[in-house]
């Protein structure tokens, strides 16, 4: 659906207006977001130790430069996939993090999905999902709060779903929900397959950037619509090359659309995050979405991703 149709649809003009060339100064910013990067120490194909330093320093570069906190998501599987020798060298990387002063939550040791995984099976993939984590946050007085369901699947039926979350609550975790969803990790994926070509790299960029601030527009329409106002947003984004090397272009886009970004933890003072959520199924996808099913309200089709980069990503198919 392209955003014009999108706006008719949802009856505003979030869409409609365009963005500003020039970034909002961030005490006159009206809207809030928080940053959350999930599969941590590194999403997408498996790459080697150094590749994966240099993305975890570049990613938290950007987030320096720009004053921006952030979370992020740990599978702690990934730390021994280099091995013994190696796994010192990754478990820094998550070190790295916490120097910067961010925080860091739980995503599950082996990314698996509550859709097709037996309760019991995922309570213990959560549970051998923080041990390292909550070791580092340990050391400077703190403990794992968050946890982030992989693929934003929170279970095939509401049984599943209510007695996963009355667990959670028991050990002390809290879910970290999104409103901003998105295709982020395939323009990630084509981005890291284009490899050496630069220019077909640049395209990608681009691509992502647009894409990104039509979808913003998409989820502004909708909690106007669910709302009637703005609240505070939680924005998904991964851990990958495509956002160590642009990540700076993706949030100047969010200064420009007059967001400013905050912690999860303020983002969730919201009473909107007290908002009834029934939803289940296969499919993950944003809470506005999910309230808005939970309400009956009619969805319009969220802004696609770019077929071309799909090809790039997938092409084969």
């Amino acid at each position: 659906m392209s955003a014009a149709v999108l706006c008719l649809a949802l009856a505003t003009s979030a869409c409609a207006q365009p963005t500003s060339t020039e970034p909002v100064l961030e005490d006159e910013a009206t809207r809030t977001i928080a940053i959350t990067i999930d599969d941590l120490p590194l999403g997408g194909r498996p790459h080697d130790l150094e590749y994966q330093q240099r993305v975890t320093r570049d990613l938290l570069a950007h987030l320096e430069a720009a004053d921006v906190p952030a979370i992020g998501f740990v599978n702690e599987g990934k730390l021994d996939l280099g091995g013994d020798l190696e796994r010192p060298a990754r478990i820094a990387l998550l070190q790295q993090w916490l120097d910067a002063g961010l925080d860091l939550g739980n995503h599950t040791r082996d990314h698996p999905s509550l859709f097709d995984t037996p309760l019991a099976e995922y309570q213990q993939n959560v549970l051998e999902g923080d041990p390292v984590t909550n070791r580092l946050l340990a050391a400077q007085g703190d403990s794992v709060r968050y946890f982030r369901h992989p693929y934003l699947n929170v279970g095939p039926d509401r049984e599943t779903k209510d007695a996963f979350e009355a667990w959670l609550e028991d050990e002390g975790l809290i879910i970290a929900p999104v409103t901003h969803d998105n295709a982020e990790w395939l323009y990630a994926f084509a981005y890291d397959k284009a490899e050496d070509d630069l220019a077909l790299k640049a395209r990608i960029a681009d691509a992502y950037i647009a894409y990104m601030d039509t979808t913003a527009g998409y989820y502004q329409a909708l909690e106007q619509e669910l709302f009637g106002r703005e609240i505070a947003n939680i924005l998904l984004l991964h851990a990958n090359e495509l956002n160590a090397d642009h990540l700076d272009r993706l949030l100047e886009m969010y200064r420009r659309r007059g967001y400013r970004f905050i912690t999860l933890d303020a983002a969730l003072e919201d009473d909107a995050y007290r908002s009834e959520d029934t939803y289940t199924g296969r499919a993950g996808m944003s809470w506005l979405q999910r309230w808005a099913i939970h309400r009956g309200v009619p969805l319009a089709s969220e802004p696609v991703h770019d077929d071309w980069v799909n090809a790039v990503a997938y092409p084969d198919q």
